[in-house]
């Protein structure tokens, strides 16, 4: 009998990575003793809170609720362990093993490897939640949760499991150890794991005043306010915008990276960084802005101002990495697709990226800050109007001390030669300037005011910039303006200092490109010259050879 034939169709939808790492993953007769130990350790747990709980007294709905975010607490920490791990062991291990250039020879490109190393991880840590289904249906023996929350948590569980596996992946292409991949993605996600989840139970209490219908003080909420909460602006903005962007961003993010990894030098490793970088500030700008207008307070727009600062900087360190120019490779395909101004505003290139980030940071920045004081505006009282000069305080300090950051990476990138020694060289000087100023007013004695007094000592920090704001703000009449306007000229001299940077990075970036233009032109030159010593000599052994046969076919 006859094997059925795979249609065509899903026959080329096959990856090749996949299926191969699907192999592997089969002979490994541990899995199975893996996944048996984390469910019955979950099921232990379980039946300990349980049994806990109904010694207490409390009613069946309440043990049910608390097994219900035991359970999906207790798999978030599991699936944030193990997403990274596995999937570091994707590339790193390919690199160790010396196995990674057989894999570049078959011809995939670095999108179908990565598709491929993320489906085979994301199967893996699939596995785990699959498991520990069983065990989360506990929680109806007892009752207070409905089966649609359930699911709607799985579902985030498994979107979850899908953003630590991206990550892992991405240091796992970066890496060249198997051991060091591992260690990285094992140290950030123990410290950023047990921050989102403090992050998401400080939400409920937000969420609990939109939506009373909430409980607060559960970690397990957003599938409680899919259901709960009444359907409407704020339900699609906050509940359905906001979940997706902050889950599509972030994969986008490390999809990006891995590619960028795993692209070769002398190709475009830029485009696909610079697309996300301006997509997600442009989103991210409209946001805080529709946030700053929903809420109609002015100081919203401050904080939205801080929280896309930090989006900023993230940028920056990203950008640090840039080449200096475009290769020759890159050019040539320029060329050869007739490439427009925007392909080639989005590739390779130091002054490239920087002009980019420039435009699009101080773009976003102008968005919030014209919605916040369009609120301020709106409101027409002096407390309205105090928040409003709190707000340009903040917008003033943000954007002048972005220019300086984009122009002092620039300089670092155009100096040197490795990609890392700008970002650490970054890193170094971003916490010298935030911190640096407030022990020098400290120990100058200008803290006597408190923590939350802006002493003119610390204005080069662009903390500086948020104590000032709280400070104006929220006032119903005229403060002391020297604070302002000390914030005012240290922005306006950090946003200087960034130009002059800026100026001093593409001049070094122009030498820097021709003399490397200079050098090929040499090397093109001795090769044509080569080339043409080559073709004389043949053609001078040509006419020997030709008058030889001339002279013996002569009589003599």
């Amino acid at each position: 009998m006859s094997s059925i034939p795979r249609p065509p169709r899903l026959a080329g939808r096959q990856n090749p990575v996949f299926l191969r790492e699907l192999r592997q993953s089969a002979r490994l007769l541990r899995t199975p003793f893996i996944l048996m130990t984390v469910t019955a350790v979950t099921a232990f747990v379980l039946s300990a809170v349980g049994g806990i709980m109904m010694t207490s007294k409390v009613g069946p709905a309440e043990v049910g609720r608390a097994l219900h975010h035991t359970f999906f607490s207790i798999a978030y920490f599991v699936v944030s362990l193990a997403g990274p791990t596995v999937s570091a062991n994707s590339i790193a291990q390919e690199r160790e093993g010396r196995t990674w250039e057989a894999l570049m020879l078959t011809g995939l490109s670095p999108s179908v490897i990565a598709r491929g190393k993320f489906t085979s991880a994301y199967t893996s840590v699939a596995m785990f939640i699959v498991s520990l289904a069983p065990v989360g249906a506990l929680p109806f023996l007892f009752g207070g949760v409905t089966a649609i929350e359930v699911v709607l948590a799985f579902v985030c569980l498994f979107v979850g499991a899908a953003l630590w596996v991206a990550f892992g992946l991405a240091v796992s292409s970066k890496m060249e150890n198997l051991r060091a991949a591992i260690v990285v993605t094992l140290l950030v996600a123990v410290v950023t794991a047990p921050v989102i989840y403090g992050v998401g139970i400080s939400l409920t209490f937000a969420a609990h005043k939109l939506w009373p219908a909430v409980p607060e003080g559960w970690p397990v909420w957003l599938p409680s306010a899919y259901e709960r909460a009444p359907f409407g602006w704020d339900y699609v903005g906050y509940l359905l915008v906001a979940p997706l962007l902050a889950a599509a961003l972030p994969a986008w993010f490390f999809y990006e990276v891995t590619l960028a990894n795993l692209t070769s030098v002398t190709d475009d490793r830029s485009t696909g960084i610079r697309r996300w970088f301006l997509v997600s500030a442009t989103v991210l700008a409209l946001g805080a802005a529709a946030t700053t207008v929903g809420s109609g307070l002015a100081s919203v727009s401050a904080v939205m101002l801080s929280l896309y600062a930090w989006f900023l900087v993230l940028g920056t360190f990203t950008f640090a990495g840039e080449p200096i120019g475009p290769s020759r490779r890159v050019l040539a395909r320029w060329e050869r697709e007739g490439a427009g101004a925007v392909d080639r505003a989005l590739g390779p290139g130091v002054m490239r990226a920087t002009t980019t980030s420039l435009v699009i940071g101080l773009g976003g920045v102008s968005v919030i800050t014209a919605a916040g004081l369009a609120v301020g505006a709106l409101g027409g009282s002096a407390t309205k109007a105090m928040d409003s000069l709190a707000l340009m305080v903040v917008a003033t300090y943000t954007a002048g001390f972005f220019v300086f950051l984009a122009g002092f990476t620039a300089w670092l990138r155009a100096r040197t030669n490795s990609v890392m020694t700008p970002r650490i060289l970054l890193l170094v000087t971003l916490g010298l300037v935030l911190i640096g100023p407030w022990l020098a007013a400290a120990i100058g004695g200008a803290m006597s005011g408190g923590v939350g007094h802006a002493p003119l000592l610390a204005a080069p920090s662009p903390i500086y910039a948020l104590v000032v704001a709280a400070e104006v703000g929220g006032r119903s009449a005229m403060p002391d303006v020297t604070a302002v306007i000390v914030a005012s000229v240290a922005a306006g001299a950090w946003a200087v200092a960034g130009l002059v940077a800026l100026v001093a990075a593409a001049r070094r970036c122009d030498a820097v490109i021709k003399a490397y233009d200079e050098a090929l032109s040499r090397g093109d030159a001795l090769l044509a010259e080569e080339d043409a010593k080559a073709a004389a000599d043949v053609a001078e052994m040509d006419a020997n050879a030709t008058g030889e046969a001339d002279a013996t076919r002569s009589p003599s």
